[in-house]
């Protein structure tokens, strides 16, 4: 129900979002979508499903329902990925809650895992693409190649 950001790779799978990018997701829930999943292809996703039963059996009732609601709507496109599936759960003035975030991606080319990221889980910065072809130019090795020369003895 709310777009994280565009998928990310880290060593060519798919980066999990940062702690950040979590946390500005969940400040600006789509609620006008009638709670519907976002769909965007390439991009990182959070859904949010909120259950609430009278008591602790129809609350179980309710959830199969939602979730395998939720689950047919998005499961079935072509790279749909679940990340992550936390649920917490708790009881207020007698009625039973739960609480779902589901953490997924679309990809148009689906790759295998995913990786959380240490140091507060971000992406190493981007580089420019040619930084490291630029390393190895001509003129660069042609410098390299000048050091390891062997001095002219006489």
């Amino acid at each position: 129900m709310t777009l994280i950001a565009k998928t990310r790779y880290y060593q060519g799978r798919v980066a999990y979002p940062s702690s950040e990018q979590l946390r500005a997701a969940r400040a600006t829930w789509d609620f006008d979508d009638v709670r519907r999943p976002t769909e965007d292809v390439d991009c990182t996703h959070i859904q949010r499903i909120e259950i609430s039963g009278r008591d602790a059996q129809e609350a179980r009732l309710i959830e199969k329902e939602t979730l395998e609601r939720f689950f047919d709507y998005i499961g079935h496109r072509s790279g749909f990925r679940v990340l992550t599936h936390e649920t917490t759960t708790g009881s207020h003035q007698g009625a039973v809650t739960a609480i779902h975030e589901i953490v997924y991606v679309i990809e148009s080319r689906p790759t295998k895992g995913y990786v959380k990221l240490t140091l507060k889980s971000e992406l190493p910065p981007e580089r420019p693409a040619d930084l490291v072809s630029g390393v190895f130019s001509d003129q660069n090795l042609d410098q390299m190649s000048r050091l390891f020369e062997q001095p002219k003895r006489d």
